[in-house]
């Protein structure tokens, strides 16, 4: 009989033995099995993380289209990669491949620009099985209207108030490369009263019925698909929590103001006081400026409404005022936080204002009073309801350097 070697106590098997042995089978087989509930748990992180980067590249592709099929025909694409760089968020934007195709529907003449979005999102436990990224796309149109080809400096959003629009007598405004676009179906959804006069490319109103007392509204369109408001969802929100100066009474000759954010209420006492802004983002809080005439100046300057706060504006004040014509706060002269509840703001007895810029406060009934006059070369007033009374303005749409004006008639359409 052939012995058996032994190393110490415990006999050492044949070579044959290890054909037929099954010592270890169950840790080989929990090895095997644990590689594969591994993979799924963590294969199931990542089909989560890419869902959730897809969702934030459809959302910046539907921006982009928007911004690009405003923009003049030759500069679409890249006015649409700039914006789908500046909403993307949970991927490098120059890691992802975009393409825009530009196009002409069966609409006569109308306009559309579909952007596609691609990226090889990496993945960190299915690589465990040998697969290293999952492929993401979206795809998104917009349309541009051909039949607008004025863009609208006066936007009043009340869907179904009656007279969101008022204009009353003495109201004289010439804007004859602008439209205003009226969002209501009421009836009236604007009420136009003798000694008024509104010269505009077209007043589009939503609403099939507008009373006319004693005037004719000339290029007058009902039951016209008014335009939505450009600018909601898109503008910048600046920080407030902190004050920078608190309740005040500004009586000088000279007032010199810096850019922060102003809590509570501040009164401009003097009525022939000369007001000067540096350029920054000022922000108004829980409270208001009261204003008793004067002159204001201020280049590359914002104003910005934390909550229903407001300026009331008084007798007698002359404002030469233009917003930021680049950065964060580019064409942002006068606007609010989003979702205010509604209230009035209030422009009184004005010499004159020069205003360049955008004025967003789509929660607000703004109501612009006797001798209210505004001379404007780039304006876009955005209103829940208009209110005009003994008003002389002169208006010029608001175009950026970009190109990217707000178009009427821009929509997503997949």
């Amino acid at each position: 009989m052939r012995p058996v070697r032994t190393v110490g106590k415990r006999p050492f098997p044949r070579e044959k033995s290890f054909l037929t042995a099954c010592h270890g089978n169950v840790t080989m087989l929990f090895a095997l099995t644990a590689l594969v509930v591994i993979s799924a748990a963590g294969g199931a992180l990542d089909m989560n993380n890419a869902a959730r980067v897809r969702q934030d590249m459809q959302d910046a592709l539907d921006v982009a289209v928007l911004a690009g099929v405003r923009a003049e025909d030759a500069r679409m694409a890249t006015v649409a990669g700039a914006a789908f760089s500046d909403n993307i968020n949970t991927a490098p934007a120059d890691s992802i491949r975009q393409s825009y195709v530009t196009g002409t529907t069966a609409i006569a003449g109308a306009k559309s620009l579909t952007g596609t979005a691609t990226f090889d999102n990496p993945t960190y436990m299915l690589k465990l099985i040998g697969m290293n990224d999952i492929k993401i796309s979206v795809t998104s149109t917009a349309l541009r209207d051909a039949a607008r080809t004025a863009t609208p400096c006066i936007y009043v959003l009340d869907p179904n108030g009656s007279q969101a629009l008022l204009v009353n007598s003495g109201a004289q405004i010439s804007a004859p490369d602008c439209e205003i676009a009226v969002k209501s179906t009421g009836r009236p959804a604007g009420m136009f009263n003798s000694g008024s006069k509104l010269d505009f490319k077209r007043v589009c109103v939503q609403s099939g019925q507008v009373t006319q007392n004693s005037t004719t509204v000339a290029n007058l369109a009902l039951n016209c698909s008014s335009s939505d408001d450009p600018y909601a969802g898109q503008l910048p929100t600046p920080s407030s929590d902190i004050c920078t100066f608190s309740n005040g009474n500004y009586n000088d000759a000279t007032v010199n103001l810096t850019p922060g954010v102003y809590c509570g209420w501040f009164n401009f006492n003097n009525s022939s006081a000369k007001v000067n802004f540096a350029p920054g983002v000022y922000v108004i809080k829980n409270g208001g400026w009261n204003v008793n005439g004067g002159t204001w100046t201020g280049t590359g300057v914002t104003f910005y409404f934390a909550d229903i706060s407001k300026i009331q504006f008084n007798s007698g004040i002359a404002a030469t005022l233009s917003a930021p014509t680049s950065g964060t706060y580019k064409d942002l002269l006068f606007y609010e936080a989003a979702n205010l509840s509604k209230s009035d703001f209030i422009f009184n007895d004005s010499v004159a204002n020069n205003l360049t810029g955008v004025i967003w406060l789509p929660s607000r009934t703004v109501t612009w009073n006797a001798k209210s006059g505004v001379a404007s070369d780039s304006l876009t007033l955005v209103t829940w309801r208009l209110i005009l009374n003994n008003t002389t303005w002169t208006l010029n749409p608001l175009g950026g350097s970009d190109g990217s004006k707000a178009v009427a008639g821009v929509r997503l359409v997949k």
